[in-house]
């Protein structure tokens, strides 16, 4: 990945974005690397909630398609459907998990609240 400000002239940042380090954090995923050039130099990203929304607007949009389906060959395709499907389908695993361990939690957290000896007659 690349990227280019007024600030850096003529200069491009390049990012071996593969060779990230993700932490999830409390209210982001954060990235954490070292630029390729034009210098040795350590980066942070924090991708926030919000942020997410955006990301895939913008890969999902009617450019990014056209862009990539001119640019890539039918292998890189069918890689970058096969991330997708996986994305999708961790997505659903991981929000029915915590569905899961939340329904889990509930009756506890009554059973809880209800005190000690409640119940008893």
């Amino acid at each position: 990945m690349r990227f280019w400000s007024e600030g850096l002239g003529d200069s491009e940042l390049v990012i071996g974005l593969e060779r990230a380090s993700v932490e999830s954090r409390m209210d982001c995923i954060v990235l954490t690397g070292i630029v390729d050039s034009p210098a040795p130099w350590e980066y942070e990203v924090k991708i926030q909630f919000a942020d997410w929304e955006k990301i895939l607007s913008t890969a999902t949009s009617r450019e990014t398609s056209d862009f990539v389906a001119q640019h890539m060959r039918l292998a890189e395709l069918a890689g970058m459907g096969w991330s997708i499907g996986k994305f999708i389908v961790l997505l659903a695993w991981y929000r029915l998990a915590q569905l899961f361990r939340h329904a889990q939690m509930v009756p506890a957290t009554e059973k809880a609240l209800e005190g000690p000896g409640a119940g008893k007659a």
